[in-house]
């Protein structure tokens, strides 16, 4: 039992290119908001934010934001 605890978010977290530290923090955190199914709506909340965040970057919003002072 104690070995899946540590297995799995590694597993997880290869799968979806995520570090594991993260996977395990987005799986707790939905646990702990959503419930069981958490456990896998958090990890899926997480590549969602990043890929917006990474698009935003790409596109020099952050930037713009940024910039504005």
């Amino acid at each position: 039992m104690a070995a899946r605890q540590f297995i799995e978010p590694k597993l997880v977290s290869s799968k979806i290119g995520i570090h594991p530290i993260f996977t395990l923090i987005a799986m707790y955190t939905g646990f702990r908001i959503i419930g069981l199914i958490g456990l896998f709506i958090g990890p899926i909340m997480l590549i969602i934010l990043r890929d917006i965040f990474a698009t935003m970057i790409d596109n020099g919003i952050v930037k713009t934001l940024l910039d504005r002072r």
